[in-house]
C-alpha cells in the first residue's frame, strides 16, 4: 500500500469514527433553553466558558478539519493514479467525504447513549462544511442556521434550517450542486434521527470545579 492510499483510508476513518458517541455519562449535558436558564441566574460569560472550556468541542473541530482536509487532498492526488477516481472525481472529491461524515453523525446520534438525548455534532458538522462546501455557500447557511438557533434557543432549529439553507445557497452561488446537496444531506441527518426517535439535542458542557 503507498503512502497516499495509506494517508486517504487513515483521514477517512478519522472522519467516520463517532467519538462523541463515547463521552461520558457522568459529563454535562445541556440544551439550549436550559443554557439559556443558567444565563438569567448567573453570567452570560461563565455560561460561555462552560460550553468552550469543554475540550471535546476543539477536538471534533480539529478532526472534522484535519481528516476532511485529508481526504480531499488524497482524492485529488489519487485522481491522477486510480481509474475510479479519474472517472469521478467530479462528484467524488465532494461527495465521498461527505458520505462518509454523514456516516460518522449517524453513528453518533444512534450510539449515544442518553434517553431521551441526542447529542447535537455542531463543531462536527460546522468543520466538515467548510471543508467540503464552497465557503460562499457554508458560511452564510451556518451563520444563518446558527442565529435562528439561538434566536428561539432550540438546536432543533439549527438543525431544521441548515438543510434548505445550503440546498438553496448553492444553487444559486454554485455552478455545482453537488457539494451543497450533499451537505444539505449531511446537515439533515441529525435532526431526522432524533426526530424519529423522539430526542432532544444536548451538547456537553464544561463540569464546573465545584462539581453542580
Amino acid at each position: 500500500m503507498t503512502l497516499r492510499w495509506f494517508i486517504f483510508l487513515a483521514s477517512s476513518l478519522a472522519l467516520v469514527a463517532p467519538l462523541p458517541a463515547f463521552y461520558s455519562r457522568k459529563r454535562r449535558f445541556r440544551t439550549l433553553h436550559a443554557l439559556d436558564i443558567e444565563r438569567r441566574n448567573g453570567s452570560r460569560w461563565v455560561m460561555l466558558t462552560h460550553v468552550l472550556r469543554f475540550a471535546g468541542h476543539w477536538i471534533e473541530l480539529a478532526r472534522g478539519l484535519l481528516a476532511s482536509l485529508g481526504v480531499l487532498a488524497t482524492i485529488d492526488v489519487l485522481q491522477t493514479v486510480s481509474p475510479f477516481f479519474a472517472t469521478h472525481a467530479a462528484w467524488a472529491r465532494f461527495v465521498l467525504p461527505l458520505g462518509l461524515a454523514i456516516l460518522c453523525v449517524s453513528l453518533i446520534a444512534l450510539l449515544f447513549r442518553y434517553p431521551g438525548k441526542s447529542l447535537a455534532p455542531i463543531p462536527f458538522l460546522t468543520a466538515t462544511l467548510l471543508v467540503l462546501v464552497p465557503l460562499p455557500v457554508a458560511i452564510p447557511a451556518l451563520l444563518l442556521a446558527l442565529t435562528w438557533g439561538v434566536a428561539i434557543r432550540s438546536l432543533a432549529a439549527f438543525f431544521l434550517a441548515l438543510p434548505p439553507a445550503l440546498a438553496l445557497l448553492g444553487f444559486f452561488l454554485d455552478r455545482q450542486l453537488w457539494p451543497s446537496v450533499a451537505g444539505a444531506v449531511l446537515a439533515l441527518v441529525p435532526g431526522a434521527i432524533a426526530l424519529a426517535r423522539h430526542q432532544e439535542f444536548v451538547i456537553p458542557v464544561r463540569r464546573p470545579a465545584s462539581g453542580s
